[in-house]
């Protein structure tokens, strides 16, 4: 007999689900579907069912298509400008493509596709957001500006990168657009792989489900379930939706005129001089409440107490972290936020009570954690730490699932050279079900080629150009996979964590290859900005796979719509993120590019030499550990990572949806004789309370983003 693997991630089927797989009865968005969500028995059957009935369900419509594109370009640009104002990007797109196909009677498939191209053209946005405009605080850093300043070098000289040196723009559409059809090509393989065979969690897909299963009650005519559906959604919704417009949106008189505003360069007596300048308005609840403890819908302790040295402790009133945190459930919830509560309360205070260094490229030489704080503790030396964790614990997961790898590879080997393997992604007398795999290798030579020329003919080295093609090729297979890993884990793709890895690979490798500062340091950004772009839409992609099995729809038509995203949507990523750039640098627009200085200050760092290796390799221990351990190192090392006021909602919602299921749903369904039909509904109503939660804060985030742009 032959040894059953071992998953982290599949759940127990039931019996009633069990029954009606093998009698062939379970329908799409049947009840006991949605009890046996991740059994990996339910996805192996919904395949094979997809497979012959997809054809019918999963039709192609492009008026339809082009309408989730436009939404998808609108929020191309909506992101651009919010992932630089706060360093966050709002799910904005899915939800409309989402509530336009619900308003609108498309079936379940339709909606599944046209979400797709929507966010397929809005996730081009991610590395522009992230590591792009790095380039031009590089480049624009002049002493006085009070946006750049900071990265110039001691004595006022300036940075490895000038003005002159930022490439054309065109270069960062071609390569963008090389670089998201390579990531949305390997994850052909990975949908067998992560969503059929060992599914991943993902928390939130629930959600989707569940409004493709009210689509469905809308298209069908079943309007009551429908309709309760709805209002459910629609209150919650509403009332985060309000909540986010008190959090958010600046409507009333500035009374922090100290603390809300930014500098701006003016001439005083002939002198460019920074100024500051108070925001004309804030939101409802700072004006209200702002104060040592609360700021921007944060509720903190105090920077001015005495613990504030050594540590920080926050939490961020968000629907969307307690919402993905009710879907983890608390023990994913938990071992996220333990690699933050490990953060916070173990790194950090031992870092400032050791007094330990960190390079500061502004002073170019160490400045004591001690002496810093806590935040500097975190940002140079913890999240150092963090990145070694998610690499050790990404690789050590990869090589864990080396054999469903190679017999994956085997398949798509066997299918180049003729080989004998059955052929999936092709229903003879039907049609393409999936994109075929025989694509892989012919995109990975193509990337090869055209990415070199894109580079060479714009005037950079042939062989740093080819070495950079190669790498490209590389990273986004296997960190890619890192990141869906984690994606699938936790709900959140690490795409800050692995851009920093790309970033230090390729210094380290055009450095080794005698390139001058110069070149490196533009090749680099460009490449992790590339990189950033394609982990995103793997990611993406797959959110769609994952919920497309389940509605049925054929992952070919999702293929398809992401690539038409990904064509259109780069081009308006690019052209906003230069508009952008500029006028951050130039301290016309008002914006903080948090993840943008990061990257900035990492690549002086990495360029001097100066990166804490020893800090980097205990972090990579540490996430070997805690995948041998727990098998989920890699959502450790993201917990690491991130700041605590974003996990802490994780642990609210797990450790709210446990309690609520030990103490009321199940004791209530033993003392009522509830079958698993009637538990499963109850169930489905708190998706609903969280789906709300979901869509009113990503919506009302978009329509305060667009307001935030006009004004």
């Amino acid at each position: 007999m032959g040894e059953v693997r071992r998953s982290n991630y599949r759940q127990p089927p039931t019996p009633e689900g069990l029954k009606k797989i093998e009698d062939g009865t379970l329908e799409h968005f049947d009840i006991e579907m949605f009890s046996n969500l991740n059994t990996e028995v339910l996805e192996e059957y919904l395949d094979e069912k997809n497979r012959v009935y997809g054809f019918e369900r999963s039709r192609w419509e492009w008026k339809k298509v082009v309408l989730g594109l436009l939404i998808g370009m609108t929020f191309a640009m909506i992101n651009q400008y919010v992932g630089l104002k706060i360093g966050l990007i709002t799910g904005g797109a899915w939800y409309m493509a989402y509530l336009v196909g619900m308003a609108l009677r498309w079936s379940p498939t339709t909606v599944n596709m046209v979400a797709g191209t929507a966010t397929g053209a809005d996730r081009t946005c991610t590395g522009f957001v992230f590591t792009y405009p790095a380039i031009f605080l590089l480049a624009y850093a002049a002493a006085g500006n009070p946006v750049t300043s900071s990265y110039l070098k001691p004595g006022g000289v300036g940075t490895f990168i000038s003005k002159g040196d930022i490439p054309p723009l065109a270069i960062a559409y071609l390569a963008a657009i090389l670089g998201g059809l390579l990531g949305i090509m390997y994850f052909i393989i990975f949908r067998r792989i992560w969503l059929v065979e060992d599914p991943l969690p993902m928390p939130g897909f629930q959600a989707a489900v569940k409004l493709m299963d009210i689509t469905k009650d809308l298209s069908a005519g079943s309007s009551e379930e429908a309709k309760r559906s709805i209002r459910i959604v629609s209150l919650v919704g509403g009332g985060m939706a309000f909540f986010t417009f008190l959090r958010d949106f600046p409507a009333a008189e500035n009374n922090h005129e100290d603390i809300f505003g930014t500098f701006e360069v003016k001439k005083i007596d002939g002198v460019d001089t920074p100024v500051w300048v108070p925001d004309d308005h804030i939101p409802l609840l700072d004006n209200l409440f702002h104060g040592d403890n609360y700021h921007r819908g944060e509720v903190m302790v105090s920077e001015d107490h005495d613990a504030s040295r050594y540590t920080h402790l926050g939490y961020e009133f968000t629907g969307i972290q307690l919402a993905i945190g009710w879907f983890m459930k608390f023990r994913t919830a938990f071992l996220v936020s333990l690699g933050t509560l490990f953060t916070w309360y173990f790194v950090v205070p031992m870092a400032v009570h050791l007094h330990v260094p960190a390079y500061v490229p502004v002073i170019d030489g160490n400045l004591d954690a001690y002496d810093a704080g806590a935040w500097f503790a975190y940002g140079r030396i913890a999240r150092v730490m963090a990145i070694g964790a998610i690499l050790g614990g990404g690789f050590t997961g990869l090589l864990k699932m080396a054999p469903t790898f190679k017999t994956a590879t085997k398949d798509i080997q066997a299918l180049v050279t003729g080989g004998t393997a059955i052929r999936k992604d092709f229903t003879p007398g039907r049609g393409w079900y999936e994109w075929p795999v025989t694509h892989i290798p012919v995109m990975m030579g193509f990337v090869l080629i055209a990415m070199t020329i894109v580079f060479a003919a714009n005037g950079f080295p042939v062989p740093q150009s080819l070495a950079f093609s190669v790498i490209l090729i590389i990273v986004t297979f296997v960190l890619g996979a890192i990141a869906i890993k984690v994606a699938g884990e936790v709900g959140i793709t690490p795409v800050s964590g692995t851009s920093f890895i790309t970033l230090l690979l390729l210094v380290g490798v055009f450095s080794a290859m005698g390139t001058d500062s110069k070149t490196t340091a533009i090749m680099a950004l460009f490449g992790t900005t590339i990189f950033g772009t394609a982990i995103s839409l793997s990611s993406d992609v797959t959110y769609d796979f994952k919920v497309g099995l389940y509605c049925g729809t054929r992952p070919v038509h999702l293929m398809k719509g992401e690539m038409t995203g990904i064509v259109f949507g780069t081009l308006v990523a690019a052209t906003f993120a230069s508009i952008f750039s500029k006028g951050l640098v130039d301290n016309d627009i008002s914006l903080a590019a948090p993840q943008a200085h990061a990257f900035a200050t990492f690549t002086q760092i990495v360029m001097g030499g100066k990166v804490q290796w020893t800090i980097f390799i205990l972090g990579i221990c540490i996430g070997i550990f805690m995948e041998l351990l727990t098998g989920m190192g890699t959502a450790f090392g993201l917990g690491m990572y991130l700041p605590i006021q974003v996990t802490l909602p994780f642990i609210v919602g797990g450790g709210l949806r446990d309690l609520w299921e030990k103490h009321i749903l199940e004791p209530t369904a033993k003392r009522e004789g509830w079958d698993e039909r009637k538990k499963t509904m109850k169930l489905l109503e708190t998706y609903m309370i969280a789906t709300g939660l979901l869509v009113g804060e990503a919506v009302m985030g978009a329509v305060i983003a667009v307001y935030m742009i006009t004004i």
